[in-house]
């Protein structure tokens, strides 16, 4: 165990034994950086909710992306992207030797076109307005989601099915303002739930049925306020409290988060864990300072991971069936031995430094690869030839100071303020800039007046609402309800 001042923040930090050992095991230095500072960086390079309308520079289409149309690099459509009329392997260039990584890799990366959405090709149907997903069905403004059908507005979503305005539901079906919630059925303004159902307004409580404005509760029935009563003593009082209009619901709301702070409140959300630290954690075993994850086995410093993680470090985004991953942000689905790389999917072994590269192996320093191997900077090198390339461009950027850490701000496509981090670590653009993060600002849009009064109840509403223009209560910008969500509210 040795201690260590971060050469961002200044601060100092433990590099205990565990660490030491993961760094010897996938042959990489120290990490210079604090485990927040590492996190904070790596999250700068995932969008998954600033969408915007450009044309792709293949095909000149009208689409969706993550990227504004002022983005330095061309972007395609989805479609094609993942298609064959091109091949990264165009964009390939010699390495530099007198001149550091990470600046030939910004121009590589500037030149070599971007999929416009990252989402898995050929596994969403139905399913054009998402971001960071993949296994869709009939989905709409959802992010960083995978086998899901028919849901809306919502993060964080696996194995669900009619699932709204919810974040971090799995196995979720007919779901609504929920958080943090798992096999759970028609529930509602929900938190910390696992197998409850027909029932709103609970609180960390599991196996519970037909209850409204419970916490803390297991294996329970008809309950109100923590308190019994009989099937028709309860169906009387949900009768009475009325939910069925917008006030009531609020007012319902107002008298739960008045009565679950009189309740105690558990230290940690965390279940089904074996040695292991961190919060809203669960079925995870020899797993250190991790968050928002399942699943996950001998990690550390890992984020929002699901669908089966082992022996990584520093990993934040998605997950699924991977191994030996560090410093490395919303990659998953089979990858296996991968260091210092960013949205990156599907069967990638044995890469370093490389962005939205799929399929392949034996890359370093590679951006928008399908299916290749033994490639350096774009550019196709024979087994013998990329071995000892790769050897000779480590130790130049060991030389450098830069093998061993992630790409640096200046190398992220996004504002800081278009990313995540901007959830998880709040800035001003001051702050952001200072710290050497891009940012973007809001594009002027001129607001057009609400063209029709909301009703307090959805059976008042009519089918045309889905034609009218609204205003949102809290930032007043202009949204519409969509013909699906209707049905889902009704």
């Amino acid at each position: 165990m040795k201690e260590s001042q971060c050469i961002e923040c200044r601060q100092k930090f433990t590099v205990d034994d565990a660490d030491i050992a993961f760094y010897k095991r996938i042959n990489v230095p120290n990490s210079k950086r604090c485990p927040q500072c590492r996190l904070m960086r790596r999250l700068t390079f995932r969008n998954a909710k600033t969408l915007y309308y450009r044309k792709c520079d293949l095909t000149g289409k009208r689409v969706i992306s993550q990227y504004h149309e002022n983005a330095p690099f061309p972007v395609y459509s989805v479609d094609a992207w993942w298609g064959d009329s091109w091949d990264a392997l165009d964009y390939g260039r010699d390495f530099d030797f007198n001149r550091p990584f990470f600046e030939q890799f910004l121009e590589l990366e500037n030149a070599t076109p971007h999929f416009a959405a990252f989402i898995i090709g050929g596994t969403l149907e139905n399913s054009d307005f998402t971001n960071c997903t993949g296994y869709l069905k009939n989905c709409y403004l959802i992010a960083e989601s995978d086998y899901d059908e028919d849901c809306y507005y919502s993060n964080r979503l696996n194995n669900s099915k009619n699932v709204c305005d919810s974040s971090f539901v799995y196995g979720g079906e007919l779901c609504y303002d929920c958080m943090d919630c798992k096999d759970c059925y028609n529930i509602k303004y929900s938190r910390d739930c696992k197998n409850c159902g027909d029932s709103a307004f609970l609180s960390n409580c599991q196996e519970c049925r037909d209850c409204i404005g419970c916490i803390n509760q297991r294996h329970k029935q008809y309950m109100v306020f923590n308190k019994q009563y009989s099937r028709e003593e309860y169906e009387k009082i949900k009768s009475d409290f009325g939910i069925d209009t917008y006030s009531d619901v609020n007012e319902l709301r107002e008298k739960c988060d008045q009565f679950f702070l009189t309740q105690p409140y558990k230290n940690l959300q965390a279940e089904h864990n074996q040695d292991c630290i961190g919060n809203r954690l669960y079925d995870s075993k020899n797993s250190f300072y991790c968050f928002d994850s399942r699943d996950l086995e001998d990690c550390r410093y890992c984020l929002r991971l699901t669908l089966t993680v082992k022996n990584s470090m520093d990993y934040t985004g998605w997950g699924m069936n991977s191994e030996f991953v560090y410093e490395s942000v919303a990659c998953g689905d089979h990858v296996y031995n991968i260091k210092f790389c960013s949205n990156c999917t599907t069967n990638l072994v044995d890469c370093e430094y490389c962005q939205q590269c799929t399929g392949s192996r034996d890359l370093f320093g590679c951006v928008g690869l399908k299916k290749k191997q033994y490639c350096i900077f774009n550019k196709q090198y024979t087994k013998e030839e990329y071995f000892a390339l790769k050897d000779k461009i480590i130790a130049h950027m060991k030389q450098t100071g830069e093998y061993g850490e992630f790409f640096p701000a200046n190398i992220s496509p996004f504002g800081y303020n278009e990313t995540i981090a901007q959830d998880c670590f709040p800035l001003t653009k001051e702050q952001a800039l200072t710290k050497g993060y891009k940012w973007k600002d809001a594009d002027e849009k001129a607001v057009i007046p609400q063209t029709i009064e909301i009703p307090e109840n959805v059976k008042d509403a009519k089918d045309s609402i889905i034609n009218e223009v609204l205003v949102c209560a809290a930032c007043g910008k202009n949204y519409k309800i969509i013909a699906q969500e209707l049905k889902f509210y009704r």
